[in-house]
């Protein structure tokens, strides 16, 4: 399950900074696989982090 989520986590980041280089990033190499994977991961962790504090700010008032 754990290969599934990283898989999915670098080909999200690939497609983000590849949109930000210019089509210039590939994420082939190690540094540039690990930052895919941790860009990606911060996409797909977002709508969680968003509900979270949606959740605490409907509590507070």
């Amino acid at each position: 399950m754990d290969f599934i989520i990283d898989v999915l986590a670098h080909r999200i980041g690939v497609c983000l900074l590849g949109l930000l280089s210019g089509g210039r990033f590939k994420g082939a190499s190690g540094f540039a696989w690990g930052w895919a994977v941790v860009v990606g991961g911060l996409i797909l962790l977002s709508p969680f982090a968003a509900f979270i504090a949606l959740l605490i700010y409907i509590s507070g008032s």
